[in-house]
């Protein structure tokens, strides 16, 4: 039987994308700009310049008038197919204002004035070319001489001609923008740089669904970053490039190179669990952004049950940063309410380009190149060298078993045995961090054909991605394809078809976290004098296994990590949606939409035949391999139908849906251990296979439905409720409602208040909304043993856990409350939130009798709260024809509180350290506590000590929250003659976390603090130990201990954590971007419609931090069970480059 390779659906899809995409070229190259184009519109008490505004986004037309002569019209107007003439004929009746048509400019004019016409051609020429604040060209910008109407409309690539007198003045216009007026004074050129106008058009925000509103109507808080924001200065995954930008975002780029995961939390944590990550959504459908690896989500330990614990990546680094038009974060509850039981972490909405009507055929180019470069921030000690108990290597054997101590002799340059039997110079060997990571890069290119007429547009590209680690022999690349395209088939019948396939290849990605079979670890280890040139060239013993370095046969090579070891994942993703909208009435709609994300995952890796961690094998050798394919698929269905009526004053607009979700999940894998021939892995050449098949599979039902009562445009009502309807519980009680509210009033519009205050809105919220449960959870299952017994299969039940037939989901309860505005000409813009959410039913693990044959059961018990506020501030201090500045401010302060937990538990721990330090929950504290050994303290503070060591209390400690209270960035954008240099400083604070890596500093002699004492060969800690003579008093410490035994008692006495809690609170200066479009210089006979040339830098410093030796924003896993245990990451990279972007 022949295996379908397509859904039908997605056949369907590809076949209409296809037809509409002949049809619109056809098109484009047979009518080209539609002179006679006419429009259907339907519009109720909207502005007269957002009604220009809307014919010129549909039609060829230009407008110029003046804001004096339009201020506080409101027009209503219902045509078909109409002529633009005759919708201004309409529009304009029974007003004092007249229009005029000149050569696709319309010029709007009081009565009063003088009739618009054009002038006897004065002498001299002017030529130039007009941009926007980031350099691009403005097509369609009117410019006419003051006090005349001789004009000119500037060209598509910006540029403009127009005959003067010398002494006239130019006025430059365009719909959106803030006129601008310049003197002649002689000159014959004049570039003019145009402010965007944000009282002029209504900001327009993808909201949940898909369905785009303006931001006026919004009840809740939403913020929308363009494109460009995260294309030019960019990073791998685009979940990065949002650090900083966007209040109450908490971004954290994961420390394992270009394919590692980006964590992304919104408003705190919405519950215990490990993954509170944001949904994402694609172009209005749902995508599948789990973190793939070890350590994800709520596991403690590596998820493919053999030697790998790397972070395979996330959904987000499926999407190439070119292809987004912009990306809108849904804050609250409320925001993604009609998402139900997805929406308790937000959601953050992608609209890719699909081109723009009426622009003709574009191609752009689009390439950036950056180098990566590890930031050292180590200061260790150099003054002691390998060894231990203060003598250096005496033999072989010694030098083998050292490699990880710097507890030797004063280092003096003497020869001195090696690990390989070399003998060396004992010299200190600094600069460990850039001579083992190498110079890394990323280069990013990308090619997009787009076009449209006045029925449709359409956006094609091609991308290549290519990054070299800075982890020597590891990369990541992504090749991808995106479509996007829209047409109107018919007047009534309107075509969406979206589509990207990557192709991922993410090759010998870092372990990270754990000591055993991580670069990273050993790298940070090795002892002081250790030459990493040796390492690399004789990691090999005459039996081609792994050279001795350590007595800790965990500590490996990192060479033979680097090139001995192998590791390959793939992923090829196709994602995509497609959708008919039909208007069966002026005023009302259906919709039907088919999405899917559909992807296969492959990865396979070994652990090398004579790596030492490894056991001897009888016979064969010994060694392991992993091999396993994922395959993922989530297919949404829904249907829309939406309906807008205007009553007078009064506007509604209703909406009514339905969405299935199927989602199915499959995993095949094999561990094989040991083997028959040498350094050949695959799974016949083991000798112990032990195979796993993972199936699931679970639906949703769901009905939805909005209703948005308006009143004069300026005081608005929405309700929205969601009913869902779950597989994976029980029928009887199966399905939920996800109810919200939200109002939002525009009071500059409903009360006469003074010019100066352009714009204010308050608004206020409620909803309710839930989280998903995994399917299995509600019933009894069970599973065969790989291995038969006398040839019988053997059976036993699945899991630990108990199954639960009443589970239901958790509910998270969202109130909000916010006020925003614009001043003074929007050169003052803010925007208030405050909120507080509760989560209720946590579904968390209850331990029962072990009679029952179950460790635990799933309840719903758990309860916590998190409330905020957040803030964001704009301004433009200075703003001149030469110079302007702009300058935006964000932050958030969010609290969290852990109210209940399951049978009355005062705590859960949820995550461990790899060496000290855990992760727990606690009741009545905030969530996140960093807990560990601290130590025993007299009374009076002083540090206890025992037979001359710090002794350690029997209590576990809370030294404090993982998660930040404080999280904020300032952006400030100057514009100098065509120059925009972007800067952006971000911070977080009010966080502590455990450093594992310091730990082993101190134990192996690298940390600066371990000096003290080496001089006399012992130390005396300071503090009190316990009277001889006086039981239960306490006299200063006295004793003295050898330099290695006294520290590394932290290893020895219960792991202390207390020495290696810092503040992790930091200030950075995370991006510098300097831009200027170079098709200004070449003149209007350039082909170039544009030529951006961009320097750009990330990561660039550390202004302010508390953590000696590591980055305090070292985050090694995406999973929230572990944050704030700060263990074996790759160091953090500063990247420099350039960015390119062509238009022709």
């Amino acid at each position: 039987m022949k295996k379908k390779l397509w859904p039908p659906v997605m056949l369907l899809a590809m076949r209409i994308t296809g037809f509409l995409m002949l049809v619109c070229l056809v098109e484009l190259h047979a009518t080209g700009y539609s002179q006679e184009v006419k429009l259907t519109l339907k519009l109720n008490g909207v502005r007269l310049d957002k009604l220009f505004d809307i014919i010129q986004q549909n039609s060829d037309y230009k407008f110029l008038y003046n804001d004096d002569d339009i201020r506080d019209s409101l027009v209503s107007v219902d045509v078909k197919k109409a002529t633009v003439p005759e919708i201004l004929a309409l529009c304009l009746k029974g007003r004092q204002l007249r229009y005029n048509i000149v050569d696709k400019t319309i010029i709007i004019a009081h009565n009063n004035s003088l009739p618009a016409r054009l002038t006897t051609p004065p002498p001299l020429t002017v030529t130039g070319t007009v941009t926007d604040a980031k350099g691009a060209p403005l097509p369609g910008v009117s410019i006419v001489v003051k006090g005349q109407q001789t004009g000119a409309v500037s060209d598509g690539a910006g540029h403009y001609r127009i005959n003067v007198p010398d002494n006239a003045a130019l006025v430059f216009s365009f719909v959106g923008y803030i006129s601008q007026e310049l003197a002649v004074n002689g000159r014959a050129t004049l570039n003019v740089q145009l402010q965007e106008d944000l009282t002029k058009l209504g900001e327009v925000v993808v909201t949940a669904l898909g369905i785009q509103k303006e931001a006026r109507q919004l009840g809740y808080a939403a913020t929308t970053v363009k494109g460009a924001d995260v294309a030019v200065n960019r990073t791998p995954n685009i979940g990065n490039s949002l650090q900083g930008k966007v209040a109450g975002l908490n971004v954290s780029s994961v420390n394992t190179g270009a394919g590692g995961s980006s964590k992304i939390r919104i408003r705190g944590a919405s519950s215990f669990k490990g993954n509170n990550s944001p949904l994402i959504i694609l172009n209005g459908v749902p995508m599948n952004n789990n973190s793939y690896g070890a350590r994800k989500n709520d596991a403690e330990g590596n998820t493919s049950r053999a030697e790998s614990y790397t972070d395979g990546g996330d959904g987000l680094l499926s999407i190439n940063p070119d292809d987004i038009e912009s990306i809108n974060i849904l804050k609250g509850a409320t925001a993604a309410a009609l998402y139900g039981f997805r929406a308790k972490d937000g959601a953050i909405v992608i609209t890719t380009r699909s081109g723009k009507r009426n622009q003709g055929i574009g191609v752009e180019v689009n390439s950036n190149f950056v180098v990566d470069r590890a930031i050292d921030q180590t200061d260790f000690q150099y003054e002691y060298g390998q060894g231990e108990q203060g003598l250096r290597p005496q033999n072989i054997a010694d030098a083998g078993n050292t490699g990880t101590w710097s507890f030797g002799e004063k280092i003096d340059g003497k020869p001195t045995i090696q690990f390989d039997g070399q003998v060396k110079p004992y010299s200190a060997v600094k600069n460990r961090i850039n001579k083992f990571y190498r110079t890394g890069y990323t280069w990013s290119n990308t090619v997009s054909f787009s076009g449209g007429n006045d029925k449709g547009s359409f956006n094609l590209s091609m991308s290549d991605m290519n990054n070299e680690s800075i982890m020597p022999n590891s990369g990541y690349r992504r090749q991808a394809v995106n479509l996007g395209l829209n047409y109107a088939v018919t007047s009534k019948l309107q075509v969406n078809v979206f589509a990207n396939y990557s192709h991922e290849k993410s090759q010998n990605p870092p372990n990270v976290f754990v000591q055993q079979y991580n670069a990273n670890t050993t790298v940070y280890s090795l002892a002081n004098t250790m030459d990493l040139t040796d390492l690399k060239e004789h990691r090999r013993d005459e039996n081609g296994n792994e050279r001795n370095i350590s007595r800790f046969t965990p500590r490996t090579n990192p060479y033979w990590i680097a090139y001995e070891r192998f590791e390959n994942i793939v992923r090829d993703r196709l994602m995509g949606n497609i959708s008919l909208r039909y208007d069966l009435l002026p005023w009302l709609y259906i919709q039907g939409r088919a999405g899917q994300d559909y992807f296969t995952r492959s990865q396979d890796y070994n652990v090398p035949t004579g790596t030492r961690f490894l056991g001897p094998v009888t016979t064969g050798f010994n060694g392991q391999y992993y091999q396993e394919v994922v395959k993922f698929r989530e297919r949404n269905y829904d249907f829309l139908i939406g309906a807008n009526r205007k009553f007078g004053n009064i506007d509604i607009d209703l909406t009514l849906g339905g969405n299935q979700m199927v989602q199915i999940n499959e995993n095949n894998n094999v561990v094989v251990n040991n083997f028959f021939i040498r350094d050949l892995y695959t799974v016949q050449n083991g000798q112990i296979k032990d195979p796993q098949y993972l199936y699931s599979e679970k639906r949703v039902n769901s009905l939805y439905g909005a209703a948005e009562l308006s009143w004069k445009n300026y005081l608005f009502l929405n309700l929205t409720a969601r009913n869902d309807w779950f597989s994976t519980l029980n029928p009887n009680s199966n399905n939920y409602l996800y109810p919200s509210i939200s109002t939002s009033f525009v009071f500059t519009d409903a009360f006469k208040l003074p010019s100066w205050f352009n714009f204010g809105k308050f608004r206020i919220a409620y909803a309710q909304v839930g989280g998903d449960t995994d399917p299995y959870q509600n019933n009894l299952y069970y599973v065969l043993n790989p291995n038969p017994h006398l040839g019988l299969a053997l059976g036993g039940i699945s899991g630990t856990l108990s199954p639960n037939p009443d589970l239901r989901p958790l509910k998270v309860k969202e109130f909000e409350t916010g006020m925003e505005g614009r001043l003074f000409d929007d050169r003052i813009g803010f925007d208030v939130a405050w909120y507080r959410k509760n989560t209720i039913d946590e579904i968390l693990s209850v331990q029962i009798s072990g009679a029952t044959g179950y460790a635990a059961t799933l309840v719903n018990v758990g309860r916590l709260r998190n409330q905020g506020i957040e803030w964001l501030l704009t301004g433009v201090p200075v703003n001149t024809s030469a110079f302007r500045w702009e300058v935006n401010i964000n932050g958030a302060h969010n609290t969290s509180k852990v109210l209940e937990l399951a049978a009355g538990q005062p705590s859960i721990i949820v995550g461990t350290g790899e060496y000290t330090g855990r992760l727990a929950h606690e009741v009545g504290k905030p969530m996140a506590s960093l807990q560990g050994t601290a130590y025993l303290r007299a009374p009076d503070g002083q540090i206890i000590f025992k037979n001359g060591r710090p002794a350690n209390a029997d209590a576990v400690k809370t030294f404090g929250s993982a998660i930040p209270t404080w999280t904020g960035g300032v952006i400030n954008t100057f514009t100098i003659k065509g120059v925009r240099v972007s800067v952006l400083v971000d911070g977080k604070f009010g966080n502590k976390l455990i450093s594992n890596t310091n730990f082993n500093l101190w134990r192996h002699g690298l940390h600066k603090a371990t000096l003290e004492g080496r001089e006399q060969g012992f130390v005396v800690g300071k503090g009190v130990m316990e009277d001889p003579n006086a039981p239960g008093k306490y006299i200063p410490n006295n004793v003295p201990v050898p330099v290695q035994t006294y520290y590394e008692s932290v290893r020895s006495n219960n792991n202390i954590a207390e020495e290696f809690v810092y503040d992790a609170s930091f200030i950075k200066l995370r991006q510098i971007t300097i831009g200027y479009d170079l098709a200004k210089l070449l003149g209007s006979r350039s082909p170039f419609k544009g030529l951006a040339v961009s320097l750009v830098a990330n990561n660039v410093a550390v202004l302010s931090k508390h953590t000696p030796n590591i980055d305090p924003e070292m985050v090694t896993a995406a999973s929230d069970n572990l944050q704030g245990l700060e263990s074996g990451g790759l160091p953090m990279t500063r990247s420099m480059g350039i960015n390119v972007h062509v238009k022709f």
